[in-house]
């Protein structure tokens, strides 16, 4: 979800729809072999944009992960990330604020991965409390 959630606010031209289904075909369930009844259920477009809503709320998560990762290495430049979001991905200051949040997490959760052995998710930002 992460990665789908990073292709949505990085790609100016993908909508939330070709997110969850690119070109068309569905993310979902693979039937098992042995099974006698189909699976159908897919990943609804509507999943990328609660997963970019939960990421964008997570202001304390950010700010301490940002925190850290200056701490780890000083010449960091995560906190400088603006997460800038193509204009046409929101159509209020609140969803766009939300979307800049999201990716700017999204940024530093990358970086981290690559800086410390503990996991961003789910061990630092979920187990923590910052969530």
């Amino acid at each position: 979800m992460l990665f789908l959630a990073a292709s949505y606010v990085d790609n100016n031209k993908q909508s939330y729809r070709e997110t969850a289904s690119p070109r068309g075909r569905v993310r979902g369930y693979q039937t098992p072999v042995n099974s006698s009844a189909i699976d159908e259920r897919a990943l609804a477009h509507s999943t990328i944009w609660w997963m970019l809503t939960w990421l964008g709320s997570q202001l304390t998560a950010l700010a301490e992960g940002r925190r850290l990762v200056q701490q780890h290495d000083p010449s960091s430049t995560c906190h400088r990330f603006v997460g800038a979001v193509a204009p046409d991905k929101f159509r209020s200051r609140q969803r766009e604020l939300l979307l800049r949040r999201s990716r700017q997490l999204l940024h530093l959760h990358a970086e981290w991965d690559e800086l410390f052995p503990e996991k961003f998710f789910p061990r630092f930002a979920t187990r923590s409390g910052f969530s």
